[in-house]
């Protein structure tokens, strides 16, 4: 906030603002605060103040804290005159200019400008020529947002990628006799694409997002922040379309100029595994046993299965119970061997792979339909660049193909796909071996893929095991 002081003399407060400071530095506003120093000294001004907004446009109405507590001590008369490098430091924004020029006119507190003319807001023709100079900054900001905008779209439609290089690949550069940069183009980086196909195939292996955050972070491989990695940063890079070679700008998508790193049929099943409403995600730490979180239910009140240690010291035995009214009780060992054995069993026999088979044919079709739009859309945007059509016409184009190609996409995309722990346990001669080797999010991928409910009933008949008591119910999430 400004220290007023009592003096009699012309109460003058300085505002600075720099729009673009990425590295931090805060120059721009150092020599702005110099020069409008040097002013108010020159003047003879007391300095009651000083305001500044670092690394803030002013053109979209962004908020601006010193910006706003510069105006709040201006309603309340602390000070006569404002000092700015340039109006455009003040506003850019048309709605806000017109409210700063009419609180400013109430309180007759008027502008000084290191670049430019001083402003009296207190007078009708003051007030128009503040408001017709805040125009012409208005139309530069607006006309440099129109370049800039042009700009993406132009990369978008080349299929280069906005911003700096994204990770899984490297940047080269094509540079002049001068060294100055022509060109660019994103070449694959072996290490880093290598990293994103890692992370989507433990995705499809089953492996939790926070179990794959793990490994990463146990492996001290960098994020592509350079930090550690965190289960969002994972998820993030895993679902972009940017892994298949697709470049996306507001709402069409293009082909992108760079290489793949991953298969488009791996990139669909991993959207579909993450977008599934139906995935569970509790703590991967927390998933600790095979039938917790909703896999096992109690056969009297339908609720879910926790686990509890009950027995003597030194001999507690682990049990399946109802989490919330202990109806029932189980020895974990024994319905975990139960549930594992039956599993195993029914994935070992030769008709496996039937229990998963969809309409393949009609997904070959939608398949193929995929492909087909998208080299329309292909076409079309070659010949807009050959000049063959105008630009109306390839807007015509995409807006006929695009919901065409959405519709084809869903439906070429299964909506569950199957964890590859599934297809190694069908391939396998030995399936109770390859259970053996599976992590335990792996192993409830596989329950989850079967739609496996364990119910656990009331036992009768004494003591020991009873196998009737547990009843499997499963529905095999086929892709549809």
């Amino acid at each position: 906030m400004a220290k007023m002081s009592t003096s009699e003399q012309l109460r003058a407060v300085i505002y600075t603002r720099i729009s673009e400071d990425p590295r931090g530095l805060e120059a721009g506003v150092s020599r702005q605060l110099e020069d409008c120093r040097k002013l108010a000294v020159d003047r003879g001004w007391e300095l009651a103040g000083e305001y500044s907004d670092n690394d803030i446009s002013a053109l979209q109405g962004k908020a601006r804290p010193g910006y706003d507590e510069l105006m709040a001590a201006a309603s309340r008369g602390q000070f006569d005159r404002i000092v700015a490098y340039g109006l455009s430091r003040l506003w850019r924004n048309r709605k806000e200019r017109a409210e700063a020029i009419d609180a400013l006119s109430r309180t007759r507190i008027s502008v000084a400008l290191v670049k430019g003319s001083d402003l009296d807001l207190t007078s009708a023709a003051g007030r128009m020529y503040a408001g017709i100079l805040g125009e012409f900054d208005t139309a530069e900001s607006e006309i440099k947002a129109e370049r800039v905008s042009r700009a993406a779209q132009a990369r978008a439609e080349a299929g280069k990628a906005n911003g700096r290089c994204p990770y899984g690949w490297k940047r080269v550069y094509q540079r002049d006799e001068q060294g100055r940069v022509l060109d660019w183009r994103d070449e694959v980086d072996p290490v880093s694409a290598e990293v994103v196909r890692s992370i989507v195939q433990d995705l499809l292996a089953g492996i939790t997002l926070r179990a794959v955050t793990t490994r990463l972070n146990e492996m001290e491989i960098p994020s592509p922040g350079g930090g550690r990695w965190i289960p969002s940063s994972v998820r993030k890079l895993a679902l972009r379309d940017l892994n298949i070679g697709l470049r996306r700008h507001r709402d069409t998508t293009y082909p992108g100029a760079w290489e793949p790193i991953v298969d488009e049929a791996d990139h669909m099943k991993v959207k579909t595994l993450l977008g599934d409403p139906r995935r569970r995600t509790q703590r991967a730490a927390a998933r600790t046993h095979l039938l917790t979180f909703g896999i096992g239910r109690c056969g009297v009140c339908g609720g879910v299965l926790a686990v509890s240690k009950k027995g003597p010291a030194g001999r507690k035995t682990s049990l399946y119970v109802c989490k919330e009214h202990g109806c029932v009780g189980r020895r974990e060992e024994w319905v975990d061997g139960l549930v594992v054995a039956t599993v195993c069993e029914r994935l070992s026999r030769a008709d496996a792979a039937a229990i998963f088979h969809a309409d393949d044919a009609a997904l070959a079709q939608e398949q193929s339909k995929v492909v087909a739009l998208r080299s329309q859309l292909d076409e079309a945007a070659d010949m807009y660049a050959s000049g063959t059509i105008d630009r109306e016409m390839l807007e015509r184009i995409t807006a006929r193909v695009k919901p065409m190609l959405e519709a084809a996409e869903r439906l070429a995309r299964p909506a569950i796909p199957m964890p590859d722990a599934v297809q190694h346990l069908i391939d396998s001669h030995d399936s109770r071996a390859v259970w053996e080797e599976l992590s335990i999010s792996q192993r409830r991928a596989v329950l989850e893929c079967l739609g496996v409910q364990v119910i656990l009933k009331p036992a009768r008949g004494g003591p020991g095991f009873k196998p009737e008591s547990v009843e499997l119910m499963w529905e095999p999430r086929r892709p549809t």
